[in-house]
Order: C-alpha cells, then structure tokens, then sequence
C-alpha cells in the first residue's frame, strides 16, 4: 500500500521556487539570515578558524526572554551558516566573561543536562507549522526533536545522523554544527527559503535567549521563525539508508502454578531485522522497518485499575513515536481538552498482546500460554510534503499468532490466538503560511478471520474524518475542529461485545436512546468538535463544544474510554509576563464545562480555577481546584441503571524549585472529597541530584491514599430486585492504599556511551470494609448487606489462614422471595519490581549497541487486605521473596548509506 502511494505521490508537479514567501500569517516580513555557500566545507573541531567561517556575516542580534525580557543577551553571541551541496554549517561563538563558570554536564543523547547549550531550529519545509531543533552542550552531548503543529507537539524519539564539535576556551565555547541536507526535508525549488531560530541558554544565569526576539504575549512557535535565504541549487538527497540489527535474548521466567507443563526455567532467542530510510525526494521520506526489536525500550509503569475502562499507556517503540506528529487529529486550540475526547490513532493498538479470543480451544480448569505481544512482520511509513501538502502513510501487518491450551486431560492443542492483520493510516494537510489549515484522515483495520470463528475481535474497522484551523489578527484569534466517522464490522457476537463495552452500554435498561440488536454485525458513529480561541496578548479566551455518538468505535487502531456525550466549555484567563516585586511570570484563569449524554442527562457540571507563579529566583507554584456539582454517572453500574454522581470538589498544588540547579525538586499533591463521603489524597515528590558532572539520581515516591463510597463488584439477575431493573448492583465501600517508588540514575562516560538503571517498587493493598447494593436507580443510596432491609451476610468459605474467602448474601433474609447468591471476597493486595539497565554505545555516528537487563518480580495475594509499605519493599528488595523473570538482551545495530 505504501509503495503504490509513493508512485502516486512522485506524479505530483515539482514545487516551484518559494524564495518570494517572505510574508508571515501576521503580515509583517520578518527578519533573516543569508547562508552563504563554501567551495571547501569547515572541519567540525570546535575551533572556528576555518577560512569558510569568515566568508559568512555573524549574526549577532539574539535577545533574552528571561530573565529580563526584549534585552540583548548578557554574554555577546556570533552566528554564522554556511553550507555545501551535502550539508548545513552552523558556526556560533559563545563568549562568556566567566569561562570557569560555564554549565556543563554529561549525559546520553536526547537527555536534559544542567548545562548550557546552545540550539539550531529549522523550518526546511517553510510551512510555519513543523521544525527540526538541534540542541549541543559545551561538552559535545546532543539533543534532537521535531515540532509539529507549530510547537503544540513535539517528538525527540527523532535521531538523525548529524555532527557537533564543542569547545572551551578563554573566551568562553564554541559550537559547530554539520547538518546533512539528506536528514532533512525540504522544497525541490532551485532557491530556497527555510524558516530558522537560533536559542542561547546560560544556565547560572537562569537565562534564555533567541533569535529572532519574540515576546511572550506572542502565539505560536515556527511561525515565528525568521528567514534563511541563500540556499540554492541543493541536490535532493535520494540516500538509502540501512539499519540491519542482530539480538540475542535470554530469559529466566519467573514460577508458574505448581504442574503447568509450559513453565520452563530458561528461554533463548536470537533474531535478525533491518530498518530502512528512503529519500523518496528532497521532501518525501519511505520509513520501513522488518521484524523489528524493541527491548531497548522503556518498560510501562505498575498500576492497578479498577476501573471498567482501559489504561492509556504512552507509545515508546521508536518507529512509531518517530514522525507521529503528521498523525495528529482534532481541536487544535489552546486552553480547552475535553478528557472524553477518543484519539483516532493509537499506535500501541499495534503488536499488542494476543487476547486469546480468538478460539475456543481453552477449557476451564487448564493451562495456556500465549505470546508476551503481536510480531510485528513488516511495517512501512510515507511521510513528507508534496504538492503542498504534508503527507503521513503508515502501514503494518501483523502475522497469525499461536497459543497453546493443556485441558485437565493434558492433552495439548495449538490453535490461533491473534488473526493475520493488517493496519492502515492515511494522513493529509494543506497549510496556507501557518494561517490556516485543512486535513483529512483515514485509518483502516483489516482481520483475516478463520471461517466461522468463534470471536469478540471485529474483521474490519474504518474511519475517515477531515479537521480545520484558521488564524486571523496577527496570530491572536483561532477556530479549529473536526468531523470524524467510524464503522466496525464483525459477526454477532464481535459486535454484540461492541455494544455492551463500557464506552457505550447498550444494555442500559433505562437509557430511551439506546437499544442492544443482538442481531448486528455493524455499528458506526461520528465525533465532532468546535472552538474558537483567542491565543495571543495578556487575556486570553476559549469556548469550545465537542460531541461523540454512542455508535462510534475506534479502539481497533485509536484509543476512547466513553462516547455518548455531548460536552461543552467555556475558558477565559490572564497572564502576567514582566517581572514584578514577588514574581517573574504569573497567571490566572477559570473554566466551566458541562457534559451529556444522547438522552440530555447531566454527567458532568464543573467549576474549576488554577493560578501559577514563577518568583523571581525561578520557583514556582501552581495551585489548582474544582467544584463538580450534583450529576447523572450513566456508568457507574457498568450496563445497569443510572445512578447519581454525588457533588464533590478537588484541588491541590505544584511546586518546584529552579531546575537549572545541581539539586531540583518538585512536589505534586492532589487531595478530593464528595458530599457521599468519598476521599483521596496523592503526593509525589521528585528530587533530582546532580552527582557530578558525568552522573544524575533522581528519586520521586508516589503515596496514594483514599476511600470510595461505591466501588463496583458484581451485578446478579433477580427478578424481585424490581427497583433496578431486575439486578441487584453491589459495590463495596474501598479503602485503598498505594505506593510506588521510581528511582532513576544516569551515568554517561561519554556524549556516545552511557548507562541508565530504572527501577521501580510498587505496592497497593485494596479492603472492602462493607459489601452493600444499590438501593434504586437515579440514586446513590445503598443497602449494606448484614444491616439493612433484612439482609444477611455470612462467611461460607475461608482461606488457609482463615481470612474470608467467599461470602454468602441473602438480600432480604430468610424466608424471602429473593434467592441467597455467593460473592468471592474482593480484598487484595499485590506488589511488583521492575528493574531495567540500558548500556548505550554509538560505536560510530548512527550505529548503536545495546545491553539490556530487565527483571520483573512480584506477586497478587487474594483476601489480604492490609497495607505495609516496610513488608512488601521488604520483601521485593531485600528478601527476594518473588521469584523473578529475568531478560537479558544484546543488541548491535549498523548505519549505512547509500547514494
């Protein structure tokens, strides 16, 4: 599919020579730098004495924006571009009246140091919307990112192939930077005109200076750029670049149930890949990717959900955070973010874990085992410009993955657990000079499903909408939105499980809109927002609606916790940029944000205020709180009747010292009470500690503790249960503990090899101190068994230390018409450690060596309630008490190119 686009894509007629677009969105021609170009390119030493450097004029005109807005920069700056056919020259002396004084820090690629630094961003593509930044230390250690939407997104997964050189001297440090043209994309035009910032950051000075100066009050980032002109007669790069890798993996897993014959006490793999980057031309970029590896990665965070929706977890595979900004879709304004809000495209749905639904080969009471996740075979992304459009074309597939089931007989049968798939995303966008924009997109999920299959994944899921902005006034004022239409398609039972999925409940039995077919093999739906923003000067402005239809279904290939609703919100804010007596950047603002679902009930109607400050020494603060009044919760009996969300309010702070500091700190506290009697409170601090210059430990404990009036456990069909419909809904009162505590330190020998350890010990203990049901629908009353309505509540079954096991309810005691049912006792507590080691070598520029440690340990314990932080670290980092699985992986990859 992506090969087809690509030919498609190359009959587009050539981009014709845009060195006349020198006018901004805001009407005024800002100004610019003239790249000047050398018959012999400088050497990359850090000395700038090459003659090519004098051939260019500095510039020298960078301002600050803070600490003392509009004035020059404090320590005088030369910048000078010069280029060749292969490559960009950024040359920048950096003087300083202290050198001794100088911030330098070592540390990984890509990684924050309390350093100095100085940083290159281009607009290649001169749309004012999208750039790539080049950031250096004055010890050689890189940083690279793209933005996307002019800054509202950004993206340092990116790792180009570039050259820096730093040095220190008397006068202060210099940088010099060597940027091939094949790493960026750029026009076919034979004179070019690129959009182009330079940023000085003197870290004991708490300052930060650019070029060209923009005030605060100003909105937008690429938009802001000045010009660089003198380009010309740039060859397009069509390089091909390879990235074969090799990996060994070894695996030491942790104790199965006592007679699993699939429990095995080691594992080894090795296995072969290769990535691939195409220069399809100067602008148009093919990624490919073929039995990738993603060990390397970060591991997710632990954590217990209790809740009936899915956890969102950030994607970290490098393929797929790279470039992912062209495949951003929806509202684009700035103070408003409707949490219901579905995301069309969520990487992660690829390569995911097999479910195992997709056969009926498991019996009860047997054993199975089932792959850790979804081989990715191949994968193919188009990304780029053409015609004036911004392109994004992603495309995977995913081979049948097998499971294997022992019934209690042990006889063993292997059978498909994951279909043949494949995955389909088509992004474009029409930008007219970062004023206004257009776009559509479309995504499609293909299963291949065996014959009469037996399963809850759909065969086929697509999605086509289109979005919108426009500016006006300078940038000041905005209007996005968007329109989106989703169809899932499947058997009866796939979408019958699509109806009753708790973003929807079309088993509702009170709902007047909604109505469960078990006869569907179809569902669709749209989703739609509006806002219009005033983003620019000291006050600022949003209002703003958003809407999705019960039908609607993306979670094939996006990510939706809820549809049916209908929201709507109001923001209005002002902030204070100049220094004052007290502080040097302040803020406040309010909102207001009503919500409904398709039958006009209120689900949500809150009041929420924040203001910040930045004191004059760089603290700050923010302080935060909202009122959510009286409303409808449509979910809280997971497919009942309606109950009532009791009225309640939250609030809490953030505060943190000067980051540029060799000790930071932070704390974020949150604390929240409803008139039911309903509680939490969450503190996590974050210390960071500058070790020295080559080393960095950061500690931030996470302590959460509170009580839920009304926590889901079970619904039972009872036909006397007539005041909700036929079912009795229990909850039970939970008091809930949790702690977890992320340690990570960074040692870096060298800006190309560095260690980091990541560790992580977490803890929740879960007590359902009453079990109780609801006592009718449109409420948040309840009967708690044992003390009312003549109920009774008695322990049938017990564990090996006499804890409660099983409960037994009979809702209207005996001798009534309502039938006594069992309740498992929900009471918990569980405890994991994760520990990962990442060795990174670039043995030489864009070839990279991994050694990769990781080891997961833990444990669940049923009908124990109680919480003890000492026992559970305890027993993780001390005794051992969990058996561990441990992973250990090699992994060597290899840069090359070719003309």
């Amino acid at each position: 599919m992506v090969a087809v686009l690509c030919a498609a894509l190359l009959q587009s007629p050539p981009a014709t020579a845009d060195s006349a677009v020198l006018r901004h969105a805001n009407g005024l021609i800002p100004p610019a730098i003239v790249a000047v170009r050398v018959a012999r390119p400088p050497i990359l030493d850090g000395r700038l004495d090459d003659p090519a450097w004098q051939a260019a004029t500095p510039l020298t005109d960078l301002r600050q924006s803070d600490p003392q807005e509009g004035k020059a920069v404090s320590e005088s700056t030369e910048v000078r571009v010069v280029y060749d056919r292969d490559a960009l020259y950024i040359g920048a002396r950096l003087f300083d009246r202290e050198p001794a004084r100088i911030a330098r820090q070592l540390g990984r690629r890509d990684a924050f140091t309390q350093s100095d630094d100085f940083r290159v961003l281009l607009d290649s593509y001169h749309d004012h919307r999208s750039a790539f930044r080049f950031d250096v230390n004055p010890l050689g250690v890189k940083h690279d990112l793209v933005f996307g939407d002019d800054g509202n997104f950004a993206d340092d997964s990116w790792d180009p192939v570039w050259e820096a050189a730093t040095a220190i001297d008397s006068l202060g440090w210099t940088a010099e930077f060597r940027i091939p043209f094949s790493q960026l994309r750029f026009s076919s035009a034979a004179e070019q005109v690129w959009g182009i910032r330079f940023v000085r950051t003197i870290l004991r000075k708490s300052e930060f200076s650019f070029w060209p100066f923009v005030w605060k009050t100003e909105s937008g980032l690429v938009s802001r750029f000045a010009h660089l002109l003198g380009l010309r007669d740039i060859p397009a790069p069509r390089r091909v670049e390879l990235l074969p890798y090799l990996v060994s993996r070894g695996t030491s897993p942790a104790a199965s149930p006592w007679g699993n014959p699939f429990d095995r006490r080691a594992d080894y793999f090795g296995g072969a890949g290769l990535d691939l980057k195409y220069g399809v031309t100067s602008n148009l970029t093919l990624d490919g990717t073929v039995n990738p590896d993603f060990g390397q990665v970060d591991v997710d965070p632990a954590f217990v959900n209790l809740t009936a929706f899915e956890q969102f977890l950030p994607e970290r595979r490098p393929f797929f955070v790279e470039g992912a900004s062209i495949f951003t879709f929806g509202m684009i304004t700035s103070f408003v973010g409707f949490g219901g809000t579905p995301q069309v495209f969520y990487s992660r749905r690829i390569g995911r874990a097999p479910t195992g639904a997709y056969t009926s080969a498991a019996t009860p009471g047997g054993f199975t085992t089932l792959p850790d996740y979804t081989t990715l075979a191949a994968a193919g992304k188009l990304t780029g410009r053409t015609g004036g459009w911004s392109v994004g074309v992603l495309d995977a597939l995913t081979p049948v993955e097998y499971g294997t089931w022992e019934d209690t007989a042990g006889v063993h049968t292997r059978a498909a657990a994951g279909p043949l798939t494949n995955f389909f995303v088509a992004r474009l966008k029409r930008d007219w000079a970062g004023r206004s924009g257009f776009g559509v997109m479309a995504t499609a999920v293909d299963r291949h499903l065996a014959p009469g299959a037996s399963t809850t994944l759909r065969s086929s899921a697509y999605l086509a909408g289109a979005d919108f902005f426009h500016r006006w006034h300078h940038n000041d004022y905005s209007v996005s939105g968007s329109l989106s239409g989703a169809v899932v398609r499947g058997d009866t039972i796939a979408i019958q499980t699509t109806q009753l999925a708790s973003s929807r409940y079309y088993n509702r039995p009170d709902a007047k809109h909604l109505s469960f077919d078990p006869t569907r093999t179809a569902l669709a739906g749209i989703s739609a927002d509006l806002g219009v923003s005033k983003d620019g000067g000291s006050t600022n402005w949003e209002v703003a609606g958003s809407t999705t239809t019960p039908g609607y279904e993306v979670n094939d290939l996006g990510f939706q916790r809820r549809v049916d609703r209908i929201s709507a919100a109001a923001f209005v804010g002002h902030r204070w940029t100049k220094p004052g007596k007290l502080f040097r950047f302040s803020s406040l603002s309010t909102s207001w944000g009503p919500s409904f679902n398709y039958d006009g009930d209120v689900i949500q109607n809150a009041v929420s205020g924040s203001a910040f400050g930045q004191f004059l020494n760089f603290w700050g603060v923010n302080v935060f709180g909202t009122y959510s009044a009286r409303a409808i919760d449509d979910r809280l009996t997971r497919g009942g009747p309606l109950a009532v969300q009791p009225a309640g309010w939250s609030g809490g702070f953030n505060a943190f010292t000067n980051s540029r500091k060799a000790v930071t700190a932070s704390i974020v506290s949150t604390f929240s009470r409803t008139t039911a009697g309903g509680w939490s409170v969450f503190v996590n601090p974050d210390v960071t500690l500058k070790v020295s210059a080559a080393a960095a430990l950061e500690l931030a404990p996470s302590y959460t503790v509170g009580h839920s009036a009304a926590q889901y456990v079970t619904a039972i069909p009872d036909p006397t249960a007539t005041a909700t419909f036929a079912h009795r809904y229990v909850f039970g009162a939970l008091d809930q503990h949790s702690l977890d505590v992320t340690m990570r330190f960074n040692v870096t020998m060298s800006p190309t090899l560095s260690v980091q350890l990541y560790a992580q010990p977490f803890t929740f203990a879960g007590d359902f101190t009453s079990l109780q049901e609801l006592a009718a629908a449109r409420s948040f009353d309840f009967v708690v068994y044992g003390q009312g309505g003549g109920s009774t509540e008695s322990v049938v079954a017990t564990d090996p230390r006499g804890r409660p096991a099983t409960y037994q309810i009979d809702p209207d005691g005996s001798g009534g018409p309502a039938a006594p049912f069992t309740i498992r006792n929900p009471d918990f507590h569980t405890r994991s450690f994760q520990v990962k080691t990442v060795l990174r070598w670039e043995y030489r520029p864009g070839s990279t060596l991994f050694l990769v440690w990781t080891q997961n340990r833990g444990g669940f314990f049923p009908f124990d309630p109680t919480f003890s932080a000492g026992r559970d670290l305890g027993d993780l980092l001390l005794y051992g008490r969990d058996r561990p699985t441990n992973v250990l992986l090699v992994k060597a990859n290899y840069w090359l190119t070719l003309r």
